[in-house]
């Protein structure tokens, strides 16, 4: 039968299948396990069918025996447990065995034999655990050995053992692939002799057709009892190249450090004369020249001077080759574009030094010929690596000496535009300048302009006055308009509108984006083939696109996504209230998103103002956006920008659709008079005279008026003195309490509430996240009419 293998929460018991026919013998033995020791679990069986079906039903850690039981004669019993369960420890518990017996019994596998006894009975607990312990070794053993086996076979290391004398002992397939031959145990291993301290060392192999290196380790150990050496063997052949290429990039990285840096520090004549020699010194060359190709077409050489022409010094000038005289290896190079190594003498001007070998290498960027490095009468041949390297310095040199050629060029032009420039930068101070006073200035042509219209509304149309208040009028009108010029930015450029495709003109400006931004930003282009025409400056719709590309590409320097696209757009009536200037009607939209690092609202308030930029100091003027923001208002069209800090920014330009036939004037007043209303109307002004002038315009209209000076004003008025108004009328910028303060305030207790809001700025000037999507806003300055249809459509809305 069978018992438990674990006490409850104690340690696990030694499960033990006893096979003995003998109940006494039975008795003693679990007694001597079960109880005496405690730490053993005994089942027992008397016939071999209760073995096999106990073998079958549960596990056992260890099978004791009689000798001659269950009708089996001899160590028959031993062959058939063992047929039975191969992998159980088995030790024979006999009184009828010998001492021949017993060793027949281990030779057969038996584990351990004991004599039935009361001394060795009580001895097995300790037999028994000792024959499991050395199964555990055992085991242990060949499974560390099956491991190294395996590791020793499979490691890409080269694995050798070799004796005293230096025969193989051991190598595993590594060891023969690395060493390209076989290593057969006895046989002299053909090693070089290996440091006798240890540590690590490295070692040539001959192979055919190259040479590798290892990084070997010698261990001394003890094999099958006699002294040996552990060879471990790595291929570190790659690891060294790439070591030698490294170190010959830091080299050059170096060498293009210094270049550059004297290029952008050092006057014209000393840098080419520096950077030659910062060539002539990798390469072991006495001799060579550094020149561009200027403006005529000629090779300049300013470095040509001293030991390769002794005593040719012109006076300020460098020394010009005409393409007639390009002779020799340097000119073929020029000519040809292409590196020219000779070893032959070489043709040279009168006086010049002697050129025995020379290397001619052509400063080519992008195609153009921009200069020629030549090297001259080193002592040996210029070889394939030394050429290779000369290449691409000259690659680094190209675009550089391009750079610094158009730098110059641009600073002789400068003089050309510095008076247009500093022209440019009043008109953009100004604008800024009435961003500020735009408010006031507003308000005061409102006065003027109000009045001016009741007066003339008033006036019989045969009164002598009214043709000269309606002039007044209209020179009213003149002034805001230029007050809204200079919020917009106005520039004082010729602008030549015509007719286009946007689609057309962004794909064929397609390819200098794609210079432009670099290969490590993708540009997507989205564009609707059902968008209408626009009325632009092709030129200068170009200039937007390219400042708006540049703007992204400085935001996304560890590259990115530049993203443009062009849909139609149909703005209404509520998105023009929540967008001053904006006018309801069909538009062209043009997108530029970018996924840069985004800007806050604080930046997102400035962007648009003239000589703002976020970028370090020497890498913007503050002028690309601002010159977009006036190319898109003198277009006619508006732009908004959306950004938040680390989601890119999304600029939306929408451009009026070009008609067949042309529009009437939108802002042209209908001579039929305004309409007004009923209802009560809370007009809160801060000024005085804008204040007088809405309640007579309002009265007039047929709507009882209630005047308020400021927020506090209005608060008391309807919340201690009953005041049920139907709208409020309120200026948006107050003192103490703005007009979306005081609208909020009175809505608390009124959500049906009615408001228009009114304000002097207009466009970029209002001031950001002052109204929300969707709310009525009125620009001053306003017309009668205006103010009339602002009123009713906030009260029928």
């Amino acid at each position: 039968m069978a018992t438990k293998t674990r006490e409850e929460n104690g340690p696990p018991r030694v499960r033990v299948l006893v096979v003995d026919d003998n109940p006494h013998d039975q008795a003693l033995i679990r007694h001597a396990l079960e109880v005496e020791d405690g730490g053993f679990s005994v089942t027992l069986a008397s016939t071999f069918e209760e073995v096999a079906a106990l073998r079958n039903a549960e596990r056992h850690d260890v099978l004791l025996t009689d000798f001659n039981i269950l009708g089996f004669t001899g160590l028959e019993i031993v062959d058939r447990l063992r047929d039975l369960a191969p992998e159980l420890p088995v030790i024979l518990v006999t009184g009828t065995g010998s001492e021949q017996v017993a060793v027949e019994a281990l030779r057969r596998g038996v584990d351990d034999y004991v004599v039935k006894s009361p001394a060795h009975i009580r001895q097995l607990p300790h037999r028994i655990r000792s024959v499991l312990e050395r199964r555990r070794l055992a085991r242990e053993h060949r499974e560390a050995t099956e491991l190294f086996r395996h590791l020793v076979l499979q490691t890409p290391d080269a694995v050798v053992l070799v004796d005293r004398e230096g025969k193989v002992l051991f190598a595993n397939p590594a060891a023969e692939a690395l060493f390209g031959r076989p290593l057969r145990v006895g046989e002299d291993a053909g090693l070089p002799p290996w440091p006798e301290e240890a540590g690590e060392w490295e070692l040539e192999i001959p192979k055919v057709g190259e040479i590798r290196i290892g990084a070997a380790r010698a261990a001394r150990i003890t094999w099958d009892g006699r002294p040996a050496t552990l060879l471990t063997v790595r291929d570190v052949t790659a690891r060294k190249r790439a070591e030698e290429a490294l170190r010959r990039s830091e080299r050059e990285l170096a060498i293009r450090d210094e270049i550059s840096r004297i290029f952008l520090t050092a006057p014209e004549d000393e840098a080419f004369r520096r950077v030659l020699d910062v060539v002539r010194n990798v390469t072991g060359s006495p001799l060579g020249v550094l020149g561009y190709i200027g403006d005529s077409g000629d090779w300049v050489c300013p470095s040509l001077a001293g030991a390769a022409w002794p005593g040719h010094a012109p006076r300020g000038e460098a020394v010009r080759f005409p393409p007639e005289r390009w002779t020799g290896p340097w000119g073929r190079a020029m000519r040809e574009k292409r590196t020219v190594v000779s070893d032959e003498p070489s043709p040279v001007p009168e006086g010049h030094a002697p050129i025995r070998r020379a290397l001619a290498v052509p400063l080519v960027h992008g195609g153009e010929l921009v200069g020629n490095l030549l090297l001259a009468n080193k002592d040996e041949p210029y070889g394939e690596e030394e050429v290779a390297l000369v290449e691409r310095i000259a690659a680094h040199v190209a675009p550089i000496l391009r750079a610094r050629l158009q730098r110059d060029r641009e600073q002789r032009e400068k003089e050309a535009i510095r008076e247009q420039f500093y022209r440019a930068q009043r008109l953009e101070s100004i604008g800024r300048l009435a961003g500020g006073v735009a408010h006031d200035f507003n308000n005061m042509l409102n006065v003027i302009l109000g009045y001016g219209e009741l007066i003339v509304e008033n006036l019989p149309t045969d009164d002598p006055l009214r043709p000269k208040v309606a002039a007044m009028v209209e020179a009213g009108w003149r002034a805001a308009k230029l007050t809204r010029q200079l919020l917009a930015f106005s520039r004082k450029q010729t602008l030549q509108p015509r007719v286009v495709d946007l689609n057309e003109l962004v794909q064929e400006f397609e390819k200098m984006l794609r210079r432009l931004i670099g290969e490590d930003i993708v540009l997507d282009l989205d564009l609707r083939s059902d968008i209408g025409r626009v009325r632009v400056d092709p030129g200068q719709m170009e200039q937007v696109i390219l400042n708006l590309a540049v703007n992204a590409r400085d935001a996304m320097p560890d590259g990115g996504r530049l993203h443009i696209a062009t849909a139609e757009a149909d703005l209404d009536e509520a998105y023009a209230a929540t967008h001053p200037g904006v006018e309801p009607g069909r538009y062209v939209l043009l997108s530029v998103s970018d996924t840069g690092c985004g800007m806050d609202e604080e930046t997102l308030g400035h962007i648009f103002e003239p000589f703002f930029t976020t970028k370090e100091e020497g890498k913007g003027t503050g002028l690309g956006l601002a010159t977009v923001y006036g190319i898109v208002k003198q277009s006619g069209g508006h732009i908004w920008v959306y950004s938040e800090p680390g989601r890119g920014t999304t600029f939306k330009i929408y451009l009026p659709r070009a008609e067949a036939e042309a529009r009437p004037d939108a802002r042209a007043r209908p001579a039929a008079p305004p309409e007004g209303g009923r209802g009560r109307i809370l007009v809160v002004e801060d000024e005085p005279a804008i204040r007088e002038l809405l309640g007579t315009m309002l009265t007039q209209l047929g709507y009882d008026v209630t005047l308020a000076a400021n927020g506090g004003e209005a608060l008391l008025l309807v919340e201690e003195k009953g005041l049920r108004p139907d709208l409020v009328l309120t200026d948006v910028v107050m003192p103490h309490m703005s007009g979306k303060e005081l609208v909020e305030r009175l809505r608390q207790n009124h959500p049906s509430l009615r408001a228009v809001f009114m304000s002097g700025y207009t466009g970029a000037a209002l001031p950001p996240g002052v109204l929300g999507e969707g709310v009525p806003f009125l620009p001053k300055p306003f017309t009668l009419r205006g103010l009339a249809d602002a009123v009713r459509n906030a009260l029928s809305g």
